[in-house]
């Protein structure tokens, strides 16, 4: 009895209307990424544009890599008018939004093939007003949830972002069967309204700062308070640039695969409507699903044990890879595998962000979520790089190989922060029991 009023106190937490707020924010920030990314190549490709034009058009998600840059005055800035209105969080939601709205608005208008510097311009504005939206939509969440609701609400803005990046995605490539690309972008920068909604009828946040932090922020300068602060206070935790590692390398695997998956699935044989139904539709409803069970277990087990173990099951889970790999062409394979890795990668993404919310002041929410997303966001990009050369060079057995392997390193960077921080992990506590009664045993 007491087992089942704790899972049902546990799944409660998805049905507060705190949570159910920051499934809508996710969702809105989901839409512009692939927009800018995979989506937008897509639409290139076909109005004629050369390849080596649009790899150069990746430059324009720089603002995801560098959003702390001016995530301190996110935090602390005031805007004309919208704060009094809205709050300090809400009217940078609104703005952003507005933004976004805009300038995908604007992509919808333009003919690429004529204007690419133009649609260079309107992505890059894009992923900045993106990047920004994504700072303070952290922020909120950090604010706004109950130490209790950071799992589930970690849980349930993933499932609103990845159903943005599936409107994004496969919506804006189904669409784009029957109408034209820009009706689907104009259709895309509509969806934004679903944010504009959001952030106006939700409640801004009240933290609760320390007083030591409030003293702080009165005796020093505004710059001080917005640039320095955040950064020193943040350094003054314990193993805080072991932290930072673990953030880098935590999705290293994932990172050095990058976006090659696809590349792989048609050198096996699959068609285009093969991956997008198994990859972009069944995978995205499973890393939803692996959000979830996440955000249960990071409840149920605590943080630092969460980071360990499912990252470990995730590692485990990318041997799909290998197997698929040698199977050669095979569709239910292809869904097992598929199924395995976003399922397993869904819950090591909740476990990561959860934990980051766990990290942030009340003071300077914005200006540290930022830090953290932007070196985790840092890793993939320079991870990601080598990957297609390192594929030239070994092949794809033996990539993917390299790529379970670089688990084990992120696993030992998690241990030694439990070690650091003194929660000791269930496995290695049988270890250390088990050499105990080893040293211990009587000999004859």
């Amino acid at each position: 009895m007491k087992s089942e009023n704790i899972w049902y106190q546990t799944l409660k937490l998805y049905v507060d209307r705190r949570v159910a707020v920051i499934f809508l924010m996710g969702f809105s920030c989901g839409i512009p990424l692939l927009l800018t990314a995979s989506t937008l190549n897509i639409w290139l490709s076909q109005r004629g544009i050369q390849y080596s034009e649009i790899g150069y058009m990746a430059l324009t998600a720089l603002p995801y890599t560098l959003k702390f840059l001016w995530a301190p005055f996110v935090d602390h800035l005031k805007l004309p008018f919208l704060t009094r209105w809205l709050g300090r969080r809400r009217a940078w939601l609104f703005l952003s939004q507005v933004i976004l709205i805009i300038s995908i608005f604007c992509l919808g208008i333009v003919k690429p093939e004529k204007n690419l510097g133009i649609t260079a311009l309107l992505a890059f504005i894009v992923a900045f007003a993106s990047a920004t939206q994504d700072i303070v939509t952290l922020a909120y969440q950090t604010e706004r949830l109950r130490s209790f609701q950071y799992g589930a609400g970690e849980a349930a803005g993933i499932f609103g972002y990845r159903l943005g990046l599936l409107l994004a995605g496969a919506g804006a490539l189904y669409l784009a069967e029957f109408i034209s690309w820009n009706l689907v972008y104009i259709i895309m920068a509509m969806a934004i309204n679903i944010g504009i909604v959001t952030t106006l009828l939700c409640e801004e946040p009240h933290p609760l700062i320390k007083k030591t932090e409030r003293r702080k922020a009165h005796l020093l300068s505004w710059l001080y308070e917005a640039v320095i602060c955040p950064f020193t206070n943040y350094m003054g935790q314990k193993s805080w640039l072991l932290l930072l590692l673990v953030m880098f390398f935590y999705k290293l695997g994932d990172n050095m695969i990058g976006n090659m998956q696809n590349l792989f699935y048609l050198d096996l044989g699959f068609s285009k409507t093969d991956i997008a139904n198994a990859s972009k539709i069944f995978g995205m409803w499973a890393s939803i699903l692996g959000g979830f069970v996440g955000g249960v277990l990071v409840v149920r087990h605590g943080m630092i044990k969460s980071l360990f173990y499912m990252g470990a099951i995730h590692g485990l889970g990318m041997f799909g890879y290998l197997i698929l790999f040698y199977a050669g062409y095979n569709l239910p394979l292809l869904y097992a595998t598929v199924a395995v890795e976003d399922i397993t990668g869904g819950m090591r993404v909740t476990a990561l962000f959860a934990y980051q919310m766990t990290l942030c002041s009340p003071a300077y929410a914005a200006t540290q979520f930022a830090l953290f997303t932007s070196i985790v966001h840092l890793g993939r990009v320079l991870c990601a790089a080598p990957s297609g050369w390192i594929i030239e060079q070994i092949g794809w057995g033996h990539f993917f190989a390299l790529s379970i392997l670089s688990n084990i390193p992120v696993l030992v960077l998690v241990w030694w922060l439990s070690r650091t921080l003194e929660e000791s992990l269930f496995i290695f506590r049988k270890i250390k029991f088990w050499q105990t009664k080893a040293l211990n045993f009587p000999s004859n």
